[in-house]
């Protein structure tokens, strides 16, 4: 059926504002505030770097709240930014509630105003006892071919791709605002996996890549699973192909794409049971990435025209956002939802899905104010996330890291706490993989927030100056070793404008990123032993030379430590979970014994069977877009 909806063309005007004050009514008035009359500014850490703010005040009232600047994440902290100044206007309060999926901005913008108020010679404790009422509006109900829950890469590309397939479309968004992990996973680093033969041709080759492809030579395929055995018999003739001829620019394919990814995810649980990939899904995975970075393409989004490689990634395939904005992949998406009379509902947690006689029919929610909400479909999609922001979850279902601790950080947006995974085992959905977390090697060591960076230009040591694993290895291979030697280290490299100015650490006293024109200066400033520091830089300068690294196996290197120095101090972080709720191919959503649950799809983290054990970098944004995809097709030719 076709149906005609509100279009919601912005997020500043989505049915329920991000701070669910359309439906408020005006707290009392508080008792007389007396302030000195002026403009003040303040700062405060935020998610990515520091956030300033100018309030403007009368001799009683706060006139204008502006946020000046930040470096926070586009998308994301969109709603926040302008929505809570507005609210603290309006309603003369600090007591705003934080905005869902952007809570880190969301304070540090309440505690600028706040030091502005006590600055000006107000009460900010007083000010943040002025309760708003919250009163929840009529209920919404709507009724639709296919609803989507969750509005992160999996969830656009599936509402999008089921409109394109002549569906009505609801999105239900638990925050203000679209993107979800897919969005915070990275900022503009590269992101998206896929085998792109003319950026492939258009890449030089980097030092010691030639050995990484002679060691798949020596693997025998007969000791491989099923299809990936025969997959590595094409690769290994496409390797001899290429190393006897010219090598000065990179090789790829989609048969290395599927054999990298099947031993990235090769791993053994603390009980000893091995896990990896199931071969139909990573075969679609990495064959369908290029076609899927096509069709985003083909809706206005752009990348980058040179590649990337994502820690952890084991080799530069990644694609980026042409201006190095995520929010530009969402923007494109978003209009061919709304172009073809999809809705969008945002600051709704969906909670329940409804199933008669056996056949999932519907999902219900809350928003933010209380309001109820209920959406009847033919087909429901889950796009919800995976959990790693939920330690409890992911301690409970852990067989994997024996060093894991209920205080484990998170890069994650607070969100991502299982609430799909949950729905989808009421209505009878099996699980697999769950026992698996991926942890981020490089988290900041004092919030757990994703650093970003490779591994292929920088230097780990620990405590002791020392170096203590191939920085160029698996993420999980990575944290172990991290573990090893306390769980904070450093990394070293050159110093550059890309990554440290971006997140503006540099400056905002938090004592996590350090510059230096020696290493002996570093080394002071790190409480490191400055001969060990020196000496390491210097062996691994030799290895970089030569292209082999005989202490730790790494063999791909694209530069040199030299001055001027940059270190970081980093800890493992709670990044992205293995595992979820099993589906086919074609995304239908299965039970215990196998067999599918009528009208229920899913893609993304809430799924497992795909990234197994481990998940190479820049793997999980083109499984989000191929598999929600698919199931935005599936679930619109089902309806």
């Amino acid at each position: 059926m076709k149906s005609s909806f509100k279009r919601v063309l912005s997020l500043g005007l989505v049915l329920v504002m991000a701070l669910s004050l359309a439906a408020c009514s005006k707290p009392k008035e508080p008792e007389a505030t007396a302030y000195t009359a002026g403009s003040y500014t303040a700062t405060e850490r935020g998610h990515n770097g520091l956030v300033t703010v100018k309030v403007d005040f009368s001799e009683d009232a706060i006139t204008a709240v502006e946020v000046t600047e930040h470096s926070e994440s586009p998308g994301i902290s969109d709603a926040p930014i302008a929505d809570i100044p507005a609210a603290i206007v309006e309603y003369q309060s600090l007591g705003i509630d934080t905005v869902a999926g952007a809570t880190v901005t969301s304070n540090a913008i309440l505690a600028a105003v706040a030091n502005c108020v006590n600055q000006a010679g107000g009460d900010a404790e007083a000010l943040k006892a002025v309760a708003i009422e919250k009163k929840a509006g009529e209920p919404i109900v709507r009724e639709v071919d296919v609803v989507v829950v969750g509005g992160g890469g999996a969830g656009v590309a599936a509402a999008a791709s089921a409109v394109q397939n002549g569906a009505s479309v609801v999105l239900l968004e638990k925050t203000a605002a679209l993107g979800g992990n897919t969005l915070a996973s990275g900022g503009g680093s590269t992101t998206w996996n896929a085998v792109i033969p003319e950026k492939v041709a258009a890449t030089p080759s980097m030092t010691g890549q030639e050995d990484s492809l002679r060691a798949f030579l020596e693997y025998d395929p007969a000791e491989l699973p099923e299809g990936y055995d025969e997959t590595l018999v094409t690769l290994q003739g496409q390797i001899k192909e290429y190393l006897a001829g010219d090598t000065s620019t990179m090789f790829d394919s989609v048969e290395l794409h599927i054999i990298q990814t099947y031993f990235g995810g090769l791993r053994q649980d603390l009980d000893g049971n091995w896990i990896y990939g199931k071969y139909e899904f990573v075969r679609t995975l990495c064959e369908e990435s290029p076609k899927s970075a096509a069709w985003l393409e083909s809706m206005g989004g752009k990348f980058r025209e040179t590649l990337g490689e994502p820690i952890g990634s084991m080799w530069k395939r990644a694609l980026g956002p042409a201006t190095n904005n995520q929010v530009d992949l969402f923007d494109p998406t978003t209009k061919v939802i709304l172009d073809n009379g999809g809705e969008i509902i945002y600051n709704t947690r969906a909670e329940k899905l409804i199933s008669e006689d056996g056949k999932v029919v519907g999902v219900t929610g809350t928003m933010a104010d209380g309001t109820p909400v209920e959406v009847r479909a033919k087909s429901v999609v889950l796009t919800t996330g995976g959990f790693a922001a939920n330690s409890e979850m992911v301690i409970e279902y852990n067989n994997y890291w024996p060093e894991l601790s209920a205080d484990i950080k998170t890069t994650n947006v607070s969100g991502s706490v299982g609430d799909g995974i949950n729905m989808a085992l009421e209505v009878g959905a099996a699980l697999t993989g769950m026992e698996f977390a991926q942890l981020m090697p490089i988290g900041w060591a004092d919030n757990g927030q994703l650093a970003l960076g490779a591994g292929n230009n920088v230097m780990y040591i620990g405590p002791d100056g020392t170096r203590f694993t191939n920085e160029y290895a698996e993420r999980d291979v990575i944290s172990k070793a991290a573990f090893g030697v306390g769980g904070v280290f450093y990394e070293i490299k050159s110093q550059s404008e890309d990554i440290f100015n971006q997140l503006a650490r540099v400056d905002d006293g938090t004592n996590m990123v350090f510059a230096a024109d020696t290493l002996a200066e570093l080394a002071e400033m790190i409480n490191v032993p400055a001969d060990a520091l020196e000496a390491e830089v210097e062996k691994y300068n030799g290895y970089v030379r030569e292209g082999v690294d005989p202490e730790f196996g790494k063999n791909v290197f694209s530069a040199y430590i030299e001055a001027p120095y940059m270190a970081r101090v980093l800890s493992p972080s709670s990044h992205h979970t293995m595992g979820g709720v099993v589906i086919d191919t074609s995304c239908h959503v299965l039970n215990e014994d196998g067999d599918i649950i009528p009208g229920l799809y899913a893609a993304g983290e809430v799924t497992g069977g795909i990234h197994a054990g481990n998940r190479l970098g820049g793997n999980a944004i083109a499984d989000v877009f191929v598999f929600g995809r698919i199931a935005g097709e599936s679930a619109a030719k089902a309806s």
